[in-house]
Order: C-alpha cells, then sequence, then structure tokens
C-alpha cells in the first residue's frame, strides 16, 4: 500500500515536470530571438531532466544529488502578481508567457517542500528537497530574464 502512495506521488510529480518541459518547449519554439529561445530551450531540459529521475527514481541516483542547507528562495515578481488559473490564452506574448512560468514554478517548489515535510522516506525526503531547490532556482531565472525583457525593450 505505501508503495503505490509513493508510485502514485511519483508519477504525479513527474507528470508535472511533463507539464512544464511542455511548456518551456512550445514558449521556445516561438521565439525568434535566439538568446531567449536558448534560456527557454535550456529550462525545458531541465524539467526534462527532472521527470526522468522521478520516473527512475533510486536512491543511487540521491546519492550524488548536491543539496544546500540554506532556502534560497526570495520574493520576486510572482509575489506580487494577481495569481490566476486560466492558463496563457490563445496567443500570449512573452512576458505572459514568463509570468506564468515563474508562478508555476513558485508552485512546484511549494509542492515539493511540501512533500519533502511530510514523506516519512529519507531518500524520498533528499529527493523532493533537492526539487524543491532546482524550482526556486528556475523561478529566480525566469523572473531575471522577465526584467531583462522588460528593460530591452
Amino acid at each position: 500500500m505505501q508503495n503505490e502512495k509513493i508510485e502514485s506521488i511519483l508519477k504525479r510529480a513527474a507528470a508535472k515536470e511533463n507539464g512544464t518541459y511542455m511548456l518551456y518547449k512550445n514558449a521556445a519554439d516561438k521565439m525568434t530571438d535566439l538568446q531567449t529561445k536558448s534560456v527557454l530551450n535550456r529550462f525545458a531540459e531541465e524539467e526534462l531532466k527532472h521527470k526522468q529521475m522521478l520516473e527512475d527514481f533510486n536512491a543511487e541516483t540521491l546519492e550524488k544529488l548536491k543539496i544546500e542547507t540554506v532556502e534560497t528562495s526570495r520574493q520576486g515578481i510572482t509575489e506580487f502578481l494577481t495569481d490566476t488559473d486560466e492558463g496563457l490564452g490563445e496567443t500570449p506574448d512573452f512576458k505572459a508567457v514568463l509570468v506564468y512560468a515563474a508562478k508555476r514554478e513558485k508552485k512546484a517548489y511549494e509542492f515539493y517542500r511540501n512533500m519533502s515535510e511530510h514523506v516519512k522516506d529519507s531518500d524520498l525526503k533528499k529527493l523532493f528537497t533537492w526539487l524543491a531547490q532546482e524550482e526556486t532556482k528556475h523561478k529566480e531565472d525566469i523572473e531575471a530574464l522577465f526584467w531583462d525583457i522588460m528593460y530591452r525593450e
């Protein structure tokens, strides 16, 4: 029974990572600016890596992860914008994609942080702690890109 619950959690997390991968990949495919396209493709690849790690979960993989003990999350643009679950709509501009993506990363961080606090298995705790840190870094990178785009125009 416990293994089924863990498997369900891992599948749910992998599906979330895949959804975010698709968001970045689709946004990158629509970009004409090569720097922006490259950044979005890098984000997509990182999400794909997370998905694969969740699908192939094992203790040996976890031994290689470097987990920081310091909280890296900081307040950014996403904390000050209204949260909606409406999605992106038909023709979002790049700024809208970035804000949406940063909010997804924030939600992913909260999901993984919450999971790390509630699982008893030490390997899962380590995995979720690492993923929470990764999502925080993604959110901050996206917010930095957002401000770069804002000041470029």
